[in-house]
């Protein structure tokens, strides 16, 4: 049923004359100056619109424009922006927690709410990996969220998802069992580091030790994301957050997609995460979707030989127009 709704929302917008009108906008959180493109439907009225929100790194607004483009054609207006430290935007996202970079995301939303052609009652998130903890974040701090698209992320803690992470990469590299035991206890030194700020010399000690060797690909990384004495409190979060009480907060309706070949992220724990905080929240209205064979950002990378990025899944985009179509557009549950 999902999928024929898809279909149909897909010929509907494809159906439609593909026009849409955009501008460069302007908004702020505090002294950061985000700077991005706000596109809406030819078709005149108040439209649902959409704020694309960012991964972890530097990010400008490039990626969004293709999904934007589609979402205009079915009536949902998009902003899509330079992520703080990216592009044309001020500040450093380098030096943003957590806390920051969704008081961005909810920036966009009170920036759109004064504008003519978005209908200030149905703005909504989108985002990939990381965007999936900001925008529970803020979506948890306001009610003016109206819906969330998440793809690859969120559900589990940011410490959980990154010992997966490592985990997987441990074994593609084909490490012994003592020296993944070895690996997890860098990885322990170095967020309790980001916990507590303290044992940072000891660590910096035990990563030159393994540069050298069979775990060097792994203190190579450490070092080059290892913050600063001054800079630790604003990464504290990726070793004490726990989204599962946000999760229990939220009421709007929710896309969750996932790959299951997914190594960068759990999805079968994230999944569950995503469960139960929605079951405790009431939330009846969230749809998850896990699709076979694909991995992080819904792309197909297993055997794939080619030149550039993975194809994505088959019906990846169709399913987030069909359910925008259903749940938002229309407004049905």
């Amino acid at each position: 049923m999902a999928i024929l709704l898809a279909a149909v929302a897909h010929g509907l917008a494809s159906a439609q004359a593909s026009q849409f009108t955009e501008r460069e906008v302007t908004f702020r959180n505090g002294s950061v100056e985000l700077r991005g493109t706000l596109m809406l439907p030819v078709v005149k009225g108040r439209h649902p619109t959409v704020v694309f929100l960012h991964g972890s790194g530097p990010a400008t607004r490039a990626g969004a424009r293709m999904y934007a483009e589609e979402f205009a054609r079915i009536g949902v207006a998009s902003l899509f922006f330079d992520k703080r430290g990216s592009g044309s935007s001020s500040g450093s996202w380098i030096s943003s927690s957590l806390d920051d970079l969704a008081a961005d995301a909810l920036a966009a939303v009170e920036y759109l709410k004064t504008q003519e052609g978005v209908d200030s009652g149905r703005i909504g998130f989108w985002g990939v990996s990381q965007a999936g903890w900001i925008a529970t974040l803020a979506a948890s701090q306001s009610p003016d969220v109206a819906f969330m698209i998440l793809i690859s992320g969120g559900g589990v803690s940011p410490r959980d998802s990154e010992l997966f992470s490592y985990e997987q990469a441990f074994k593609q590299a084909g490490l012994s069992e003592a020296e993944t035991v070895a690996g997890f206890g860098i990885l322990d030194m170095y967020f309790s580091y980001l916990a507590t700020g303290e044992g940072r010399s000891q660590l910096v000690a035990r990563l030159k030790a393994a540069g050298t060797g069979r775990l060097s690909p792994l203190a190579q990384q450490l070092n080059q994301i290892l913050p600063a004495e001054e800079n630790r409190a604003n990464w504290k979060w990726v070793a004490t957050w726990d989204p599962g009480p946000l999760i229990a907060r939220i009421k709007c309706p929710v896309l969750l997609m996932f790959g299951d070949r997914d190594t960068d992220h759990p999805t079968a724990a994230a999944v569950q995460k995503w469960r139960d905080g929605l079951m405790q929240a009431g939330n009846d209205q969230a749809t998850i979707m896990v699709f076979p064979g694909a991995g992080h950002g819904i792309r197909m990378r297993e055997g794939y030989t080619g030149t550039g990025r993975p194809p994505f899944a088959d019906g990846y985009a169709d399913v987030m127009v069909g359910w925008l179509w259903r749940h938002v557009i229309l407004g049905k549950k």
